[in-house]
């Protein structure tokens, strides 16, 4: 067990901080466009029988949509993959290759060690937008509309907002699944890829994913469901379309195959030429 431990103690000196850091800026940039959306917003009052309103009251989903905030999610996904692909990887004047070979546990068992810490993190860092976002929502309801900011606005976010639903799916267990798809799949391509580039190959398919991931992870509500359509629509809003179903269900195929891809590569210790 020490040694096993050891091998994750590596991959957390080598990459833990680098991880933390695109965590942090990403989730910091993140709350800037969310609080200048909030405060450069400026509704236009009419009246109303003497009573003062919003005619362009602003609630949550559409603070999320027009700050942007999913772009600091898929740019720091970006970034944390390409930290985790960089780990044991056999760089310019770099010997970890020679440091890999002399650990008294196997290559590919400490390749799959690294990769499950590469879904470790990753899980990480989808917490800590998560978090981040909720606190934002939090503190935004105090400036909403009164009919914007009802106890029930961020359960119907979570629903409406395609980026927040994505962060919390609820009820949506296809697109949680997809998610968790989509974290093991980046992981072990990753771990994969530094494997293959310390024996001299190619091995570059987690780019693909890492960017289908960023730029496909906000999804409406019940995107994943293809079963019937007791979920799509639901009671807050209207259900998505074939197109959303389609790009949801590629993602979480492409994951499971591109896990399974990497596992054999691990597994063979030495693999062969693509």
């Amino acid at each position: 067990m020490r040694r096993y431990c050891s091998v994750l103690g590596l991959a957390a000196r080598s990459t833990f901080w680098k991880v933390l850091a695109a965590a942090l800026v990403s989730c910091g940039a993140e709350a800037a466009l969310f609080l200048i959306t909030l405060h450069g917003w400026d509704p236009e009052w009419e009246t109303y029988g003497g009573t003062v309103a919003a005619n362009n009251p602003m609630g949550l989903e559409g603070l999320i949509a027009h700050s942007r905030i999913a772009l600091c999610f898929g740019l720091g996904l970006a970034a944390v993959c390409g930290t985790l692909a960089l780990l044991g990887w056999e760089g310019s004047g770099s010997q970890t290759g020679y440091t890999v070979r002399r650990l008294r546990v196997g290559e590919s068992r400490l390749t799959l060690l690294w990769g499950g810490y590469g879904v470790l993190c990753l899980v990480l860092y989808w917490a800590a937008h998560l978090g981040t976002v909720l606190a934002l929502c939090a503190a935004a309801m105090p400036r909403l509309a009164p009919e914007a900011a009802s106890p029930l606005a961020l359960f119907l976010a979570c629903w409406r907002s395609p980026y927040l639903h994505s962060l919390l799916p609820l009820t949506d267990w296809p697109l949680l699944g997809r998610n968790l798809l989509l974290f093991v799949g980046l992981g072990l391509s990753t771990a994969s890829f530094a494997l293959r580039r310390r024996h001299g190959l190619r091995a570059w398919s987690w780019i693909p994913l890492a960017l289908a991931g960023a730029l496909f992870f906000p999804m409406p509500m019940a995107a994943a469901e293809w079963f019937g359509n007791a979920l799509a629509g639901g009671p807050f809003g209207p259900g998505v379309g074939e197109a959303e179903r389609l790009q949801s269900l590629s993602l979480a195929v492409a994951s499971l195959v591109l896990s399974f891809w990497s596992i054999s590569c691990i597994r063979k210790g030495d693999p062969d030429e693509d």
